[in-house]
């Protein structure tokens, strides 16, 4: 079975939302089936960021709603939208 990575942006609960624990948190807990492999700050205004992240995972049927189910979850977690999507 192959992998792809997806690029997901992440918006945090509110502005008190510390992104860098945040990032550990995912990378942590995330199932054995998936892998963090980048994760970069975009602003989206008024000082706030936004975590782009992405995410290896198995190329399989409900992976996406598997990993948006598992990313809001996570506390500190507001919006999660998968903006891309490629093979590994």
């Amino acid at each position: 079975m192959g992998r792809v990575v997806m690029i997901v942006r992440i918006m945090p609960s509110d502005s008190e939302v510390d992104l860098n624990s945040l990032e550990e948190r995912i990378r942590s807990m995330l199932p054995g089936d998936f892998r963090l492999v980048s994760s970069t700050r975009e602003p989206i205004g008024f000082g706030m960021e936004s975590l782009l992240v992405g995410i290896s995972v198995p190329e399989e049927e409900g992976v996406t709603d598997r990993l948006e189910d598992y990313l809001r979850s996570i506390e500190g977690v507001g919006e999660v939208q998968v903006e891309a999507l490629s093979r590994e």
